[in-house]
């Protein structure tokens, strides 16, 4: 019995021993495509990195094109900048080159009689009161406006004065400016 006993044993041992290789050979097999699934996983996620890094890279072109334009949008925008402020100063200027031109027309005028002769003058107004006032031809290139400013008085005064329906005058017309 004893011989029985030790055979079932050593056949116990053996059949166990070869399901231990049988078990670590399955287990193994299992690992295998364990690892090469994860193999494929890590292919697959290498790929979209590198998307994405192509990605980012056009992204980083894209912001640097736009970075570009926009320092050309800034340097057109500080160029419009500049030539709104020349305009400006030019307008400003053209206006005091007009008020030194009127002052002078006007001093011009009020020194040399400039065609017109201070005195007393029946007004040609409505009102037929005497109004104490000058008396001025008009001469080429001249304008109601720049008479009135000339004389530091109103287009309205001047035309009321002399019954003018409209601002239009001619050379050589006589034009009664009342005194304020």
């Amino acid at each position: 019995m004893k011989l029985v006993f030790t055979g079932i044993l050593g056949v116990g041992l053996w059949l166990s021993g070869g399901c231990v290789t049988m078990v670590d050979q399955n287990t193994m097999a299992q690992q295998q495509l364990d690892m090469e699934r994860m193999r494929e996983d890590v292919q697959k996620l290498q790929e979209k990195m590198r998307g994405i890094e192509m990605e980012q890279e056009a992204l980083t072109r894209d912001i640097g094109a736009a970075r570009g334009s926009s320092k050309d949008d800034v340097v057109v925008r500080n160029r419009l900048d500049t030539l709104e402020r020349q305009v400006q100063s030019l307008a400003t200027a053209r206006e005091a080159d007009r008020k030194e031109i009127v002052n002078k027309v006007a001093t011009l005028v009020g020194s040399s009689g400039g065609g017109s002769t201070p005195g007393r003058s029946k007004g040609r107004g409505g009102s037929g009161s005497s109004q104490t006032g000058y008396e001025h031809v008009v001469e080429s290139g001249q304008s109601l406006s720049a008479i009135a400013a000339a004389y530091k008085v109103s287009m309205t005064s001047i035309k009321q004065a002399n019954n003018l329906k409209s601002s239009t005058i001619r050379v050589g017309q006589k034009l009664f400016i009342p005194k304020n």
